[in-house]
This record gives C-alpha cells, sequence and structure tokens, in this order.
C-alpha cells in the first residue's frame, strides 16, 4: 500500500477536480465543435461554434469559439444554398477567404502574444442573409524552447546525440503571452523512435518504462521528463510531442539517437544512402547541386574516401571533430548501383555512404535549329544557326557537313556554315545537327558565287629553299583570311598568330643543320578547310653544319 502525507490525498483530490473542470471548460477550443444545436434551414445559415445573434441591426456575439496558436479548429456550416464562402476580418491571425469545400472547414490559428478576437462571416451562393461567428485566438501554450540533455553518464563520443541504452532530460515551457503557467498538466509521448520516458517509484526506486508520460509544471512553468534510448537502438532520428492538457496544444522535437558499439560508440555517418537524378531522361545530375554528409562519434578526426574520383567531387577528405561533415557533387556520370564514400576514424573503423546518379524522368524539349534554311551566296560569306533543346551531353552539340562543298562547326549552341574549297556545287546541301540521342539538319542553299567553284589558297612562291640565314617571305592569296602558319620540322622557323597576306620563313638560330624536306601548312582561319603546304628544303648556309650558324 502506497501511503500519502497528512492533507496530500485531500489536495490531489481537489487538482484532479480541477483539472477535470478546466478540461471541459476549454474542450471546444482543441478542435471539436461546441454543443450547440446546427440548423439546417434553407432560409438561413448557421456557422458553429461561436455564432453571433442578430436582433434587428444589433449583432450581439456572446459565446466566442476559444481558438489556441497553432491548433486546428473545425467549423461547421449549414443552411442556405449549401455552397459557402468563408472569410477574416483578420487574416494575418486567421486565414481563410473564399469558397469552402463541403460543410465544414478546419482553421489553424498563426501564432498571437494576446487573446485576439477575430470575426468570421459565412455566405452562401445564394441570397441567404450572412452569418456570422466570433472566435477568441489565444496565445500557444507550450513554447518552442524544448532541449534534449544528454546525462553525463554516457560516452562523450556520442555528443549531441543520446547514446543506445543512454539517459537524457527533456525540458520544456508551459506559458501564455509570456506568462509562466504553474501547475498544468503536460503529457509527453513518443511519437516515432526507440525510446522510453522513465518514471521512478519514490518509494520502492523502481524504475518503469512507458511511451507516454504526464508530469505538473513548476512555479516558473518548467515542466521536466526523462528519456532513454533503448539498448539496442539503431542510429536514428527520434521524435517526441509536448502536449498541454489543459488546451491540447503541443509541439514536437527531434533528437539523434546513436548506436553505442564498444570502443567506437556511436560512429556513424547520415544519410547512408544519396542518389542524384539528373533534370531530364538521358541525363544524369552535374555540378550545380550538392548534398551533405554528416559524421558523428567514433575517435576523431575522420579521413574521406572517394571510390567514384570521375563521378563524385568530396570536400574536403579530412574532417577534424564529430558532427562535421563534407560535401558530395556529381560530376554527370551515371552511376547505378552507387558507389560507396567511406569515412576512416582515427581508430580505424570504417562507415559508408553509398551514392548513385540516376537519369531524370522528364523528356527534354524537342531538338530545334534556327533557322531550319539558310543560304551561301559567295565563296567567303557565312551563316550562322542558333541550337536549342534536346538533351546535350555536356552542354555541347555536334555539326557535320553532309557535302564536301560546305565546312561547320558548333560553338556553344551556335553553328557556323561556310563553303568549302572545292568545284562548282549546284545545292542544296545539309548540315546534320545532333545532342548525341536526337539528329536535326539545316539545308543550305548555294546560289550565285556560293554555287560556282571556290578558290584554293595559292602560295607565292609555292616551295621554299633556304640558302642563307635570310628570311624568305611567301605572299598567299585566295580564302578570307587571315592565315595561320605552322612547320613541320623546328628547324624552320614560322611566325605565331595570324598575319594578313605576306608571312617569312627562316632558319632557327640557333639549331641543328638542317637539310630538308619540312613542310609549312598555311590554314584560312575563317574556313579552316582551306589549307596549302608548302615544301621548304636548306642548301649552303641555310643548311648549315652541327649547329647552324644562323
Amino acid at each position: 500500500m502506497i501511503r500519502f502525507a497528512p492533507g496530500l490525498a485531500d489536495r490531489l483530490a481537489r487538482l484532479a477536480l480541477a483539472l477535470a473542470s478546466i478540461a471541459v471548460v476549454t474542450s471546444c477550443g482543441s478542435g471539436a465543435v461546441g454543443p450547440s444545436t446546427i440548423v439546417n434551414d434553407p432560409t438561413q445559415i448557421t456557422i458553429q461554434p461561436g455564432q453571433c445573434t442578430v436582433a434587428g441591426t444589433t449583432v450581439t456575439c456572446n459565446n466566442p469559439a476559444i481558438l489556441y496558436s497553432g491548433l486546428p479548429t473545425t467549423f461547421v456550416i449549414t443552411g442556405g444554398t449549401g455552397s459557402y464562402i468563408l472569410s477574416s476580418n483578420n487574416q494575418a491571425v486567421l486565414p481563410v477567404s473564399g469558397n469552402i469545400s463541403g460543410s465544414s472547414v478546419t482553421l489553424i490559428p498563426s501564432p498571437v502574444l494576446a487573446d485576439t478576437d477575430v470575426i468570421l462571416t459565412a455566405r452562401d451562393t445564394g441570397t441567404t442573409p450572412i452569418a456570422t461567428a466570433k472566435a477568441t485566438v489565444k496565445p500557444g501554450t507550450v513554447a518552442n524552447n524544448i532541449t534534449i540533455t544528454p546525462t553525463s553518464a554516457q560516452s562523450a563520443a556520442c555528443a549531441p546525440a543520446i547514446c543506445s541504452g543512454g539517459d537524457a532530460l527533456v525540458s520544456a515551457t508551459i506559458s501564455q503571452g509570456g506568462i509562466p503557467l504553474p501547475a498544468r498538466g503536460v503529457r509527453f509521448d513518443v511519437v516515432t523512435g526507440d525510446f522510453r520516458f522513465v518514471t521512478t517509484d519514490p518509494v520502492t526506486g523502481v524504475e518503469t518504462l512507458s511511451a507516454s508520460v504526464t508530469v505538473f509544471s513548476d512555479q516558473a512553468g518548467k515542466v521536466s521528463a526523462r528519456i532513454r534510448a533503448n539498448a539496442g537502438a539503431a542510429n536514428q532520428t527520434a521524435l517526441l510531442q509536448v502536449t498541454d492538457i489543459g488546451t491540447g496544444a503541443f509541439q514536437r522535437t527531434s533528437f539523434v539517437i546513436v548506436q553505442s558499439t564498444g570502443s567506437s560508440p556511436g560512429f556513424f555517418v547520415t544519410p547512408t544512402e544519396i542518389t542524384f537524378q539528373g533534370a531530364r531522361q538521358n541525363e544524369c545530375a552535374s555540378f550545380g547541386i550538392s548534398a551533405s554528409v554528416f559524421v558523428f562519434g567514433g575517435v576523431p578526426p575522420y579521413t574521406v574516401s572517394n571510390s567514384g574520383s570521375g563521378a563524385f567531387s568530396v570536400t574536403p577528405t579530412f574532417i577534424s571533430s564529430s558532427g562535421g561533415s563534407y560535401s558530395v557533387t556529381p560530376l554527370g556520370p551515371c552511376v547505378s548501383p552507387g558507389l560507396p564514400i567511406v569515412v576512416t576514424d582515427s581508430a580505424g573503423h570504417t562507415a559508408t555512404t553509398t551514392v548513385s546518379n540516376i537519369q531524370g524522368t522528364t523528356a527534354a524539349p524537342p531538338l530545334t535549329a534556327l533557322p531550319a534554311k539558310v543560304t551561301l551566296s559567295s565563296c567567303t560569306g557565312a551563316a550562322s544557326v542558333t541550337v536549342a533543346g534536346g538533351a546535350p551531353t555536356g552542354g555541347v552539340y555536334l555539326a557535320s557537313p553532309g557535302s564536301n562543298a560546305i565546312t561547320a562547326s558548333a560553338t556553344g549552341n551556335v553553328v557556323t556554315i561556310q563553303r568549302a574549297t572545292s568545284p562548282a556545287t549546284a545545292g542544296p546541301v545539309f548540315v546534320g545537327i545532333t545532342d548525341g540521342i536526337t539528329t536535326t539538319s539545316v539545308e543550305v542553299d548555294l546560289v550565285g558565287q556560293g554555287a560556282g567553284a571556290c578558290p584554293a589558297l595559292i602560295a607565292s612562291p609555292s616551295s621554299v629553299t633556304l640558302s642563307s640565314c635570310s628570311a624568305v617571305p611567301v605572299t598567299i592569296s585566295g580564302g578570307t583570311g587571315p592565315y595561320a602558319a605552322v612547320s613541320s620540322d623546328s628547324s624552320v622557323f614560322v611566325p605565331s598568330g595570324t598575319f594578313v597576306l605576306t608571312f617569312n620563313v627562316v632558319r632557327t638560330s640557333p639549331s641543328a643543320s638542317f637539310t630538308g624536306p619540312a613542310t609549312v601548312t598555311v590554314t584560312d582561319t575563317n574556313n579552316p578547310s582551306r589549307t596549302i603546304s608548302i615544301p621548304v628544303t636548306a642548301t649552303g648556309i641555310g643548311a648549315g653544319s652541327g649547329t647552324g650558324p644562323c
């Protein structure tokens, strides 16, 4: 038998009766409709709870509905045509305006610092007189300051989480409008997770584990409860709820439970799986997106090993303390099944996150090229086409001419088309453009001089013999210029960059002896298909012996 101190039983009985009275008085404010009879009359609209009465031009609202910030309350509307429009005169506190579906609507008041009155107006789609209801929104009672503090008895390696088998203290404050509410009944509940609340019999000292426990706030409105993670709990995120019994107001908070594994308590990474996905079909994610992986427990510091360095970028690869993190970024290649990214602590324990990169499911827009038809009217002109759509790998399109009469090159999403050196061509000819999966084409009409024979490059002289250390000038004509020259032999020097008409060929100084032949190739930079080769030989001083005199 449990014995109470003198007078304690009487005080507890009175407290229980008071709490029961509170529950009855405030029940209509926690989401239930009040006991008033609802009239379903096509000639009038009824809104409950909190409906005001109308006598002539006088509107009386004696029994407002009691609502609490953050808690849902259901209003029922009947009568009239059955189709209703509901509005609030204070949208910041009780947001509702417009048609409602059916004959009921559930509203959730916004946070308030003091009791705030709101008038609701209900009208139908006909001419039935409007109905009004008054609601008083009261501040929520469970402050958003829930704290969970692990006890000092558990391993510090689990911090800031709770070790499996470890205890922690949960604390919250019950107040309204900043005023603490003492002697308030508060219930703590397990929402999800492998943990329980601990209560201790004050006489026997026996501990009891339960999914729910009720406590009372002290003079400062503070309530506390003790929780214990199950001894075999795996790494997880748990969720608990603190409910003010008198109003039904509640707050939820989450915390982490880590599995204690002997010499390396709570060593884990979260998340353990990451899947990136491309924006479109046939396309995997690349750059512009990343995910963070957090490391807890074990024996810091940690090193991060990336087995998919060609598919993912990982930074940093060194983490100094528990609770640190690294970022993983996809580089474009599709990866499925995933590749492991392994974190190793200083004691050699490992924890792995598997990372995948899969194709998207949204179809890419069709590949288009505009204009779809261009005209070349000379051997020196060019036409530009803008490409869009498709799913180009790395954002790169490819272009290929369907005839040796033209050249086509893609830079970004612009394709440049020109005449190539060739005999007269009647046309039309076509350029194929692809994103690597689908293809479109552009018609190229050749007219006037563009259909004629385009002259090749001409070099004067057509060959060069170096007989001294002096430079030999070569003039290029044909094409559009400017031109660029390159030598096949390092002993023959030609200028870098481009030139307009004439360039010099000369022996390189100093260089080994040279007898040739070598080849200097000149290219029309506006149309790389136009080239000419100039043979180069050397005699006498121009050839030299050993290290040449030049």
